[in-house]
C-alpha cells in the first residue's frame, strides 16, 4: 500500500471516530478543497486553508445526523487517489432522511493532502 493510500485510508478511519484534528494534521496549509453542488448547501463549497476545512467539518456535524459513511472502493493512482463511497443519514434542520453514493478525488503530495474534491447527489438533499 502507497504512503498516499495509507495516508487517505487513516483520514476516514479518523472521520469514523469524528477525531476531526487528526484529519486536519495531514491537510497542507493551503488546500483546495471543493464540493461540486449548489450555493445553497448548508456547509461550505470551497475551503482554501486548513481553517476554513475545520469549519467545513463544524458545518457539516451542525446541518447533518451521519448515520453511515462508508468509503469502499479506494483507486490508488500514486498522488491521486479516487475513493467510491456511500453516506446515509438525517437532514438536521428538516428531519429529511438522505443517502447518496460520492466520490471523493485527493491529490497529496508528501503524504498531505493538497486538493479535495467531493461529487455527491446534491439534489437527494431536497433542493440542495
Amino acid at each position: 500500500m502507497s504512503t498516499n493510500l495509507s495516508v487517505v485510508k487513516g483520514m476516514y478511519e479518523a472521520f469514523q471516530r469524528g477525531d476531526i484534528p487528526a484529519i486536519l494534521e495531514v491537510i497542507a496549509e493551503d488546500v483546495e478543497w471543493r464540493l461540486v453542488g449548489p450555493a445553497s448547501m448548508p456547509f461550505p463549497r470551497e475551503c482554501r486553508d486548513r481553517n476554513e476545512v475545520a469549519g467545513f467539518f463544524r458545518a457539516l456535524a451542525e446541518s447533518d445526523d451521519i448515520a453511515l459513511f462508508e468509503a469502499r472502493e479506494y483507486i490508488d493512482a500514486g498522488d491521486n487517489i479516487v475513493i467510491l463511497g456511500f453516506v446515509k443519514g438525517t437532514i438536521r434542520s428538516t428531519g429529511k432522511a438522505v443517502e447518496s453514493e460520492w466520490i471523493h478525488v485527493m491529490t497529496l503530495k508528501n503524504g498531505v493532502l493538497t486538493r479535495f474534491v467531493e461529487f455527491f447527489d446534491t439534489a437527494s438533499r431536497g433542493g440542495h
